[in-house]
């Protein structure tokens, strides 16, 4: 089973532009990451050369690039209906009302017939 969160950790939504289908992925607190064996150096660029250049990857494995807002965009407001099944499914159920967390926008009523 998936492990809680920490309660610090954000949920980032991340909208597929084409699709309109919006992913999770979890930003931790740095000193989460400090037990990580995994470290990545990016010789002869700085550490915004380093954000640039990777991809953001969603809880289900999607590999996304929202700093360059091309084909997907960091978004806080989007319908319920439009998240990610696979990404809502890999959260703790302790964590999953958190991915419920965002605005919704407003309701636009259909133009009246005339």
């Amino acid at each position: 089973m998936t492990a809680v969160l920490p309660c610090d950790a954000d949920l980032l939504f991340v909208e597929a532009v084409s699709t309109g289908t919006v992913h999770i992925a979890i930003r931790y607190r740095a000193y989460h990451l400090a037990d990580d064996d995994v470290t990545e150096i990016v010789k002869g660029g700085s550490a915004f050369v380093a954000l640039a250049i990777h991809p953001t990857t969603t809880r289900c494995g999607q590999r996304t690039f929202p700093q360059f807002e091309r084909d997907h965009i960091k978004t806080s407001r989007f319908r319920d209906d439009q998240l990610c099944r696979a990404c809502y499914r890999t959260l703790h159920p302790d964590d999953q009302e958190r991915a419920f967390e965002h605005d919704v926008p407003e309701h636009t009523p259909a133009p009246a017939a005339g």
